[in-house]
């Protein structure tokens, strides 16, 4: 059994979705929980949700495209807590424009939110970590960042690319205070699970990551779609890439 206790997790996106069910997965394992979102309301409820079934839980609404909004997440979590060991980047979304229709605005916002938020998360709690050492940040990529998404825009494709190169470059300069590693959901109906990703996979792949089970495991991308991938043809257009919440 996978026990966290003691340690101190913070979950971003975590009011809904793969974000929700992570954070309630950690709890589970005993780690204190930091929910944050920019849903106040939806996240302070999971908050109450988790503290009621006994973990040590906190909501901060936080914005992850401001550096200065997750540095006060941070602060709030060293302050309940004392100290931040697991960070999962999990905030992120997408329109569902096509390249010849998105503007400027829609591909700033895109890469802000699904990029640059986790590099602003991760170089919040950076410091942090590496005064204790053993730190573990689990990045939320997507399929997407392996081939294209069908149902975002192409800032989200982009943005789920470029957090692997940023889960890799972290993870060769980071280590080996702090592991980085990334998970990209997706599924598909014609792979050989025959299904798309669920919250509960995610989940299960995070604890996996940031648990005693991994400590050689680092700068690793793991495809959590149940080989969808194998089957992947241009004419699948009801593929889902397992768009994250947040």
């Amino acid at each position: 059994m996978i026990d966290l206790s003691g340690e101190t997790a913070i979950v971003t996106g975590a009011a809904q979705g793969f974000g929700a069910e992570i954070a309630t997965r950690l709890g589970h394992a005993g780690a204190n929980v930091v929910l944050t979102d920019v849903q106040d309301e939806k996240g302070q409820n999971k908050a109450d949700d988790l503290s009621e079934a006994g973990v040590d839980a906190l909501f901060v609404e936080s914005d992850v495209t401001s550096r200065d909004s997750v540095d006060d997440l941070v602060d709030r979590a060293v302050e309940a807590f004392g100290s931040v060991e697991i960070l999962v980047n999990n905030a992120g979304g997408s329109g569902g424009e096509t390249f010849q229709e998105i503007d400027g605005d829609a591909w700033d916002a895109g890469v802000d939110l699904n990029l640059t938020g986790p590099f602003n998360c991760s170089k919040a709690v950076m410091d942090e970590m590496l005064e204790h050492g053993d730190g573990r940040i689990v990045n939320i990529s997507s399929m997407a960042g392996r081939n294209v998404t069908v149902n975002g825009n192409p800032a989200y494709t982009s943005a789920k690319w470029g957090v692997i190169g940023l889960t890799k470059h972290a993870a060769r300069d980071l280590g080996p205070d702090i592991r980085v590693n990334a998970i990209c959901p997706g599924g598909s109906p014609r792979g050989p699970m025959g299904r798309f990703v669920e919250a509960d996979d995610v989940a299960d792949a995070v604890l996996y990551l940031v648990s005693d089970l991994s400590e050689f495991v680092d700068g690793t991308v793991l495809e959590l779609d149940g080989g969808g991938n194998l089957n992947l043809a241009a004419s699948d257009l009801d593929l889902d890439y397992g768009d994250d919440d947040g």
